[in-house]
C-alpha cells in the first residue's frame, strides 16, 4: 500500500510541477529523490535507536497528514513550499524499511519474503503512477488524498506487528553502518561489486528515454519498455525463494554475468521485442542481486545495526546512481 500510494504521489507532484511550465522544478524533484539518499544515515539511525514497528507506524501517519496536508493546500502553496513538503514526505518514505524486521519475523525464509517485497513494491508501483496520473486529471488532490488513505489503511497492518526493538549492542554514531560495510572484508567486496552494477545499469536506463526514440520504437516502445523491467523484476522477486541453500559466489557471478550481457546487448538498438527481453532480464537480475545483497547483509551485521547498515548501503547506491546518471548526460 505505501508503494502504491507513493507512486501516486509522486506522479502527481510531476504533473503538478510540470503544469508550471519550468524544467528546474521537476529537476529538483528528481533531485529531492536521490538527495534523500544521504538522509538514510539518520533514519537508518533512528531505526537502530527505536522500536521499528514505532518507527514505521511513525513513518506511516505522519506521510498520511503530510498528503493529506499537500492534497487541501495544493493551489495555495507556491513549488518552493510544495517542494520543501515532497523533500519531507520523502525523508519519511525512509522510516518505512521493512525489510530490516524480515530477520526477526521470518529468520528461516529471508530470501522468500524479501523476493515477495521487491514484487510487491514493484506492482504496487506499476499500479500507482497511471492511477496517480487518472486521479490527476480528474482533481489534482485526489492523488495525494489517496497517499493519505492508503497510509492510513498501512497503519492498521503495522499495528498487527510484535514489538521489534533492536537485539544487543552496536557502536555508537551515525556513520556505524558504514563503518561496518567498509571493515567487513567479504562484504566490502560484495558491496563495490553490487555499487559498481548500480553504477552502470543507471547509465542506460537514465537515457532509455532518447534511446528508445533513436531506436525507432516511439514513444509507446518506451513505456512497453519501461513496464517490461517492472515485470522481470517482479518475476525476479517471485524467484528469490530460489536463492535458499545456493552458493552465493555462483549465483552472483551469474547474475553479474547476466546484468552486463542484457546492457551490452541493448547497446547494439536490437528490435523491440529482443530489447523488451533484454530489459526484462535486467529488472530479474537487479531484483535478485538486491536480495542476495540484503540476505548476506543481515546474516552478517548485528541486529543492533540493521538500521545503519541498511541506511549506510542506500546511501552508497544512491550516491553510485546519481554518478552513473549525470555521467550518462555529460
Amino acid at each position: 500500500m505505501a508503494s502504491c500510494a507513493g507512486g501516486a504521489v509522486g506522479t502527481a507532484a510531476s504533473l503538478h510541477l510540470a503544469r508550471l511550465d519550468n524544467p528546474f522544478y521537476l529537476g529538483l524533484q528528481h533531485a529531492i529523490g536521490w538527495g534523500a539518499s544521504v538522509l538514510a544515515l539518520f533514519t537508518g539511525y533512528l531505526l537502530d535507536r527505536t522500536d521499528r514497528k514505532k518507527a514505521l507506524s511513525f513513518g506511516l501517519l505522519s506521510g498520511s497528514l503530510l498528503r493529506f496536508l499537500l492534497g487541501t493546500s495544493l493551489g495555495l502553496i507556491g513549488p518552493w513550499t510544495f517542494l520543501g513538503l515532497y523533500l519531507v514526505d520523502n525523508i519519511l518514505e525512509l522510516l518505512l524499511e521493512v525489510r530490516v524486521l524480515v530477520p526477526r519475523l521470518v529468520p528461516q525464509e529471508r530470501e522468500k519474503a524479501h523476493g515477495r517485497l521487491y514484487t510487491a513494491s514493484l506492482l504496487a508501483d506499476l499500479l500507482g503512477a497511471p492511477l496517480g496520473a487518472f486521479l490527476f486529471v480528474q482533481n489534482p488532490s485526489w492523488p495525494f488524498f489517496l497517499g493519505g488513505a492508503l497510509g492510513f489503511v498501512a497503519i492498521h497492518f503495522a499495528a498487527r506487528l510484535p514489538p521489534i526493538p533492536p537485539l544487543g549492542k552496536a557502536p555508537p554514531g551515525v556513520l556505524a553502518g558504514l563503518r561496518w560495510l567498509y571493515q567487513e572484508a567479504f562484504f566490502r567486496r560484495l558491496a563495490g561489486a553490487v555499487l559498481g552494477a548500480s553504477f552502470l545499469r543507471v547509465m542506460p536506463f537514465a537515457l532509455l528515454p532518447l534511446w528508445s526514440l533513436q531506436a525507432g520504437y516511439g514513444p509507446i516502445g518506451y513505456g512497453l519498455l519501461s513496464t517490461a523491467f517492472s515485470l522481470g523484476g517482479a518475476l525476479g522477486g517471485l524467484l528469490a525463494g530460489k536463492l535458499k541453500g545456493k552458493r552465493p559466489q555462483r549465483v552472483l557471478s551469474l547474475l553479474f554475468l547476466m546484468d552486463a550481457g542484457a546492457v551490452l546487448g541493448l547497446l547494439f538498438k536490437p528490435p523491440l521485442p529482443l530489447g523488451l527481453l533484454l530489459v526484462a532480464l535486467l529488472g530479474i537480475s537487479a531484483i535478485l542481486l538486491g536480495v542476495q545483497e540484503v540476505v548476506l547483509r543481515q546474516a552478517l551485521a548485528p541486529d543492533a545495526l540493521l538500521g545503519r547498515v541498511g541506511g549506510g548501503m542506500r546511501f552508497l547506491s544512491g550516491s553510485a546512481g546519481l554518478l552513473g546518471a549525470l555521467l550518462a548526460g555529460a
